[in-house]
């Protein structure tokens, strides 16, 4: 038997927001860090600017913003991945879904900390509301798929 076929009939909808939702991401942050490194005129292969040019420079702290938005939306990919693909094994559309919102939280996310004001970051905080919910399927139905724990809730 094909391993595709073991696959709930509404997956595609969790492969769509896992694939074109994280690929969107990746092009949109990655458009951030580009313009303000150019605007910031900060040359390869800097990661970011020493904190006191930032401190005086605002395009240098643009730029140090745009950077950090991006690298923690890619520190938060395995989690969302995981929960993701995981809980849409048994709730698709639903995963799919929450999937989305945690999407278009980082997005929020990532214009706002890119914005240079760190504590614009916290207008993505509703991101949570779609991890969070997939995050505790995927643990429940893991630990529940252990057969000791099966024996255990008999």
């Amino acid at each position: 038997m094909s391993v595709l076929a073991a696959l709930p009939a509404d997956y595609a909808y969790v492969a769509a927001v896992g694939t074109l939702g994280v690929y969107s991401l990746h092009v949109f942050a990655t458009g951030r860090v580009s313009a303000a490194r150019k605007a910031a005129n900060v040359k390869y292969p800097a990661m970011y600017t020493e904190n006191s040019v930032a401190e005086r420079d605002v395009k240098a702290k643009i730029f140090n913003c745009a950077q950090r938005a991006h690298y923690n939306t890619i520190e938060n990919l395995p989690v969302f991945l995981t929960a993701l693909f995981h809980s849409g094994l048994y709730y698709p559309r639903f995963a799919a879904a929450a999937g989305l919102v945690w999407v278009v939280g980082r997005f929020a996310y990532i214009a706002g900390y890119a914005s240079g004001d760190p504590s614009k970051r916290q207008r993505g905080a509703f991101q949570y509301l779609g991890l969070l919910p997939m995050f505790g399927i995927s643990v429940w139905k893991a630990v529940t798929s252990m057969p000791f724990v099966q024996e255990l809730l008999k």
